[in-house]
């Protein structure tokens, strides 16, 4: 119901009234106020001359043609400069996997040491970060590295559950690699062998809302022996990431593989000084290769 409330004689309503005509005046006038902006603005076109028009033209495609230029300049030095890939040196792009285990690291020091991409440990379970997993990526990514994240499979809990964890935890971010999962054996299950079945439903609840929150295939770590009874031939459309004590040049079903970590025993002094071994890897490909991939 309308109320009306009288004010020193006069009505709310009879207010209201006055107040719209007040407000059509003022937006009449900015609209005049606009109309003369853009009557001033085309009437300055006008008065240019065709050469203080061409010239205009001219610049502004310089200006283009410079961006256009400079962006396909840099990108040829880095695929001149990325091709890295010989005869002698089959595997030159090396990097890092991480975790609280490493304590203190320092992420432009390993960089200026030849480093180019790195994996760091996020999540285990359904519930688990590791501690050191916000400083490690927050200062991982602001250097030239390529970094991804990863979570150690647990065969105890819901594969969805897990998904959820790393989730929570890692947000995804533009130029990341692809999310990494950890499956191997651990505790009682290097005795006794969780069957194939368990470990597939629960990976198959892992993948599928890895990859649907990410936009990208998770990328598989495992080793011979769990690649060969647990992954082949189940995940083949799964980048593979494998530890092995040498770098193959296949995997054991002839795929070929991503990513290799091939020792457990590096050193650096920008890892706890020194006093802390670290897993190094190599890339299957080229530093240009490396700068522009993503999972399909």
């Amino acid at each position: 119901m309308e109320r009306e409330y009288y004010i020193d004689g006069m009505s709310d309503r009879a207010g209201k009234t006055n107040k719209r005509t007040k407000t059509g005046s003022k937006l009449k006038g900015r609209k005049t106020t606009r109309s003369k902006g853009r009557k001033s603005k085309q009437s300055f076109i006008k008065t240019l001359s065709k050469t203080d028009k061409l010239n205009l033209a001219l610049a502004a495609a310089a200006i283009v043609a410079i961006v256009v230029a400079a962006f396909f300049v840099r990108n040829a030095y880095f695929y001149i400069t990325g091709n890295d890939v010989t005869d002698e040196n089959q595997y030159p792009v090396k990097g890092v996997d991480v975790s609280s285990y490493q304590l203190e690291i320092d992420w432009p020091g390993l960089e200026d040491e030849g480093y180019k991409f790195a994996f760091i440990k996020a999540t285990e379970g359904s519930s688990h970060v590791d501690d050191r997993f916000e400083y490690n990526w927050k200062h991982a990514n602001r250097t030239d590295m390529r970094v991804g994240a990863y979570h150690f499979l647990s065969f105890d809990t819901d594969g969805g559950e897990q998904a959820d964890n790393f989730i929570s935890t890692v947000k995804k971010k533009r130029g990341m690699l692809p999310p990494a999962v950890d499956v191997e054996f651990y505790g009682d299950y290097t005795e006794n062998h969780p069957s194939v079945e368990k470990v597939t439903e629960i990976l198959d609840s892992f993948l599928e809302k890895i990859e649907d929150k990410y936009g990208m295939k998770p990328i598989i770590y495992t080793n011979a022996y769990v690649y060969k009874h647990y992954i082949s031939g189940r995940y083949d459309d799964y980048p593979i990431w494998i530890s092995s004590d040498s770098i193959p040049e296949t995997l054991s079903d002839g795929r070929s593989w991503t990513f290799c970590q091939y020792t457990f025993y590096g050193k650096s002094e920008n890892i706890a000084d020194g006093e802390k071994y670290v897993d190094i890897n190599v890339f299957n490909g080229s530093s240009w290769e490396l700068r522009n991939y993503k999972s399909k």
